[in-house]
């Protein structure tokens, strides 16, 4: 019986030591309840109607949104009896325009999908790109390509792997992901994706992986081995393909005397330089009897160095002339030839590659003049011509691109899909250069603006993640 005789001493002498303090606890003062109700109600509403879209991020507006909720929140559990309380309760006060049940089960949650938007350039560009959700062409196509791409070349294998697409687009997006893998030398993805692609996607699966190694300047060995293990014109075409590319730009650059070090080649630093091909007796090797494809790949590396072509040559030929023309400065000919007879399938690429060409140069009162028939043209066109004087200006050296927080919200780009390849291929470049805030906030805001009429959460779970979690 001693240790319970004990105890209840101990216990007996901590209710004698708390019984002043019980004694002199005052009572809860209505008034000051009131006031602190009324206190965190006027701060709640005050952070709604004075932080919002436009002059804030999304995530800036958020932290303050959830502490508005919190608010009112605290005020309905701990002052219930308090006049702030029962009008909130009875639905006579809101959050600035919104109703509170609104503001809680949907605002929020819009807000939350507008901050994960806005978070990256990634975020945004899938956002852009599911913006029409039941739209399948080839230019929501070209979005998709870009935003794998710069998942893959981010090393954010898995979520390209997963990134949800048509049946249809299944090898697009293969070839999308290997492409990358190929030309960086990531080899452990390269056996990977190899070993899954389907026998009748295999021919074209490996034309990728012969044109990354001639691009890379691997061991030409390594060259002959796949072409003995898939001899097929596609894979040589893919081979010629990257010889060519990498030929064009080594030769260039000693003409115009760049560096080696500063010579860039499918998105990263020419590598191994001292590799060189013959491509004229390369192609003569692969297709002796030439092919429309083979021909067409030599006549355009031809133009890419300074042969004039025929004016019946395909459109890529003309291109790569005009690509020629502008590297060297010879506008006044770039100008001419553009004023010749071209056939009628190139004229409208061509112009198109002098907005560009012209926009790199900086030359803006000719990219005007070229631009001016396809703004008046209006429709895909006019979201065309804006995405090719951007890619100039994302490229131009002289005069650099700098990114400000309305840049791609500015660009006068109403297809999200287009605009998601403007803003995939500008975080590709060497110099991305941003000035101020981050630039995704204003594209979000553009397409999806205010917080009206908002359909409820897909499950009670969204809802409350975006209503419930703290905000930080």
């Amino acid at each position: 019986m001693l240790p319970r005789t004990r105890l209840t001493h101990f216990f007996t002498a901590i209710v004698l030591a708390l019984l002043p303090a019980l004694a002199f606890a005052a009572p809860a003062d209505p008034t000051e309840d009131a006031a602190e109700a009324k206190r965190l109600y006027d701060s709640a509403r005050d952070y709604v109607v004075n932080i919002n879209e436009g002059p804030h991020s999304y995530a800036y507006i958020q932290f303050h949104w959830k502490r508005s909720q919190a608010n009112i929140e605290r005020i309905l559990r701990v002052y219930p009896a308090t006049p702030t309380a029962r009008s909130l309760a009875t639905g006579q006060l809101k959050l600035g325009e919104f109703e509170l049940a609104y503001f809680k089960d949907r605002v929020l949650s819009r807000l939350e999908e507008k901050r994960l938007a806005a978070y990256d350039a990634v975020n945004c560009a899938i956002f852009l790109y599911n913006f029409q959700e039941n739209r399948w062409d080839d230019t929501r196509r070209a979005a998709l390509g870009r935003i794998l791409e710069v998942l893959s070349r981010q090393q954010r294998w898995a979520e390209a792997l997963k990134f949800p697409v048509l049946d249809s687009d299944k090898a697009f997006k293969a070839a999308a992901i290997f492409r990358v893998a190929a030309r960086f030398e990531v080899e452990d993805m390269v056996k990977k994706l190899l070993a899954v692609t389907p026998a009748a996607d295999l021919p074209a699966t490996q034309a990728l992986l012969g044109e990354a190694l001639a691009l890379r300047g691997r061991p030409r060995t390594e060259i002959t081995k796949l072409l003995d293990k898939s001899p097929s014109d596609v894979v040589k075409l893919g081979v010629l393909s990257g010889m060519i590319q990498r030929e064009i730009v080594i030769q260039r650059a000693a003409s115009l005397r760049i560096a080696t070090k500063n010579i860039l080649l499918a998105g990263g630093a020419l590598q191994r330089p001292t590799v060189r091909d013959d491509v004229a007796a390369t192609a003569q090797v692969f297709f002796p009897t030439p092919t429309a494809a083979s021909a067409e790949l030599l006549d355009s590396y031809r133009a890419a160095l300074g042969a004039r072509p025929a004016l019946a040559a395909p459109t890529s030929v003309h291109l790569a002339y005009l690509e020629y023309l502008a590297a060297f400065e010879k506008f006044d000919e770039l100008e001419s030839y553009l004023a010749a007879a071209l056939p009628a399938a190139t004229r409208q690429p061509a112009a198109l590659k002098a907005v560009e060409l012209y926009a790199q140069a900086g030359r803006t009162a000719d990219v005007a003049r070229h631009r001016a028939p396809f703004v008046t043209a209006g429709g895909a066109l006019a979201q065309t011509v804006a995405l090719a004087e951007f890619r100039g200006q994302m490229n131009s050296i002289e005069v650099p691109l700098t990114v400000h927080p309305t840049t791609f919200s500015d660009l006068p780009i109403t297809d999200t899909s287009v605009l998601a390849q403007a803003i995939m291929e500008w975080s590709l470049t060497p110099n991305r250069s941003i000035r101020g805030a981050a630039p995704y906030d204003t594209v979000v805001q553009k397409f999806l603006p205010g917080y009206a009429n908002i359909p409820a959460p897909k499950s009670d779970a969204v809802r409350d993640a975006a209503s419930a979690l703290k905000p930080y």
